[in-house]
């Protein structure tokens, strides 16, 4: 298997562990169940589960933490970093 070939077996399997997760949250909020922490569920977007947390909180109903400000700005902080990052490394690439 090559490099390529397996961060996208990463990024798939991340994007559908954060899905299911931040879904299994919203499920339980409310139930007087033990509730996913917030940084866990950062952990997962920051880990490349950037796209999967979109979609659960913004594309699924009901929306998940799309109205929690404070967990909002640390997302969105999230993938300012990431897209620095992937920039970055693209411009590096690019050099001679």
């Amino acid at each position: 298997m090559s490099l390529f070939e397996g961060i996208l077996i990463w990024l798939l399997a991340i994007n559908i562990i954060t899905v299911v997760m931040y879904r299994y949250d919203k499920n339980i909020s409310g139930s007087g169940r033990s509730r996913v922490p917030e940084s866990r569920l950062l952990l997962l977007a920051l880990a490349g589960g950037t796209p999967g947390a979109y979609i659960a909180m913004f594309h699924m109903r009901p929306r998940h933490k799309a109205r929690k400000l404070s967990f909002l700005w640390r997302f969105w902080a999230i993938v300012l970093v990431q897209i620095a990052l992937i920039v970055a490394y693209w411009q590096l690439g690019q050099r001679p």
